[in-house]
């Protein structure tokens, strides 16, 4: 038995909750992304156009693209669906072609950019009834002006109804500065959304569901403390990559200290052992596990002396012989304590 797997046993997990790979069953839809999903499905069933999502490394794009593909996948008599991952910089736009060519399955014409061209463009004709989509991840790797000049011109093709092709391409930040060096083509673009690191509202939740996914809701499964989720939200900066990165390491830390109880302690011993040397964000995490340490806890509610005054005998639940006894005997002895009240209450016979 190897190591992860001895630790997902001791934790009685059925697998990895914070595996490394974009796993459609394990995406958290935050807010933020639920209402990307929203405008991006929005606009590729009204064939308006480009839509761009960019975000930092670790946003989860990659995440959110399988979750949009999984959808189409689902119904594919109604989309046609090209993925382009990852197109090297280096790339002609003929290179560029070819290689969406080639995702839509389409066979290759004779060796000439115009061929590549109409062939694309009648093979978008034969499918005007289905909703055709080309979806690049990475495109920030597109930062030549032929590049954009020639995903202008593909998504220029259109019938008399629509546009007969979508593009939703999915970039780091950086690339806006390449977009608002080609106008005509920003022009074009139908809405643009930037993913944002998740809040520390939602980081809990993150790592909850994740946990959840994996089988994690028995009596052995592991628990962060919220000190540790400070610690790692602090530490990540809400990253849902570094997230995940963390917490898997973290659990292996407590798997081998036979702890189940995830403490704040155990996630800055892993971001000792497992990170580069970070003093000032290892220093941010341990200050905000501080803060949650030294928190006040909540006062327990104030009871009225209405609510002390008269035993509620009969909010009783007994479940043992025992329990059941005590409260009969309490029963009868309210009983005998009502008896001479009520008797002294009723007016006297004439």
């Amino acid at each position: 038995m190897d190591i992860e797997q001895a630790h997902l046993n001791f934790f009685g997990l059925r697998e990895q909750p914070f595996a490394p790979t974009a796993d459609p069953s394990y995406f958290y839809a935050t807010k933020e992304h639920k209402e990307c999903l929203f405008r991006l499905w929005s606009s590729i069933d009204a064939r308006h156009g480009i839509a761009v999502v960019l975000g930092n490394y670790g946003t989860g794009k990659t995440a959110l693209l399988r979750k949009l593909l999984t959808g189409m996948t689902a119904t594919r008599e109604r989309y046609n669906t090209a993925v382009v991952a990852s197109p090297i910089p280096s790339w002609t736009s003929f290179a560029l072609l070819e290689a969406i060519v080639t995702q839509f399955r389409i066979p290759p014409p004779k060796w000439a950019f115009t061929a590549y061209l109409e062939a694309l463009n009648a093979f978008l004709m034969r499918n005007r009834d289905r909703v055709s989509t080309l979806i690049i991840d990475d495109a920030q790797n597109l930062n030549k002006r032929g590049q954009l000049e020639l995903l202008r011109l593909v998504q220029n093709l259109e019938s008399h109804q629509h546009k007969l092709l979508n593009l939703v391409l999915l970039a780091q930040l950086e690339w806006i500065d390449i977009l608002r060096a080609a106008p005509n083509f920003e022009q074009r673009i139908d809405f643009t959304y930037v993913l944002k690191p998740i809040p520390f509202e939602e980081t809990r939740h993150f790592i909850e569901f994740r946990l959840r996914q994996a089988g994690g809701d028995g009596p052995r499964a592991p628990e962060f403390d919220d000190a540790a989720v400070q610690a790692v939200h602090a530490y990540t900066e809400g990253v849902p990559r570094m997230i995940v990165t963390l917490c898997r390491n973290a659990l292996l830390e407590a798997a081998q200290a036979k702890k189940r109880h995830i403490t704040a302690e155990i996630v800055l011993r892993t971001i000792e052992k497992t990170t580069l040397p970070n003093p000032e964000k290892r220093a941010q995490a341990a200050a905000a596990a501080r803060m949650t340490d030294a928190a006040p806890q909540p006062a327990p509610p104030e009871i009225s002396p209405a609510e002390t005054a008269v035993p509620r005998v009969a909010a009783l639940s007994p479940r043992t012989t025992r329990e059941k006894k005590a409260s009969e005997m309490l029963l009868r002895a309210a009983e005998r304590l009502r008896r001479p009240v009520e008797e002294a209450a009723m007016p006297a016979s004439e």
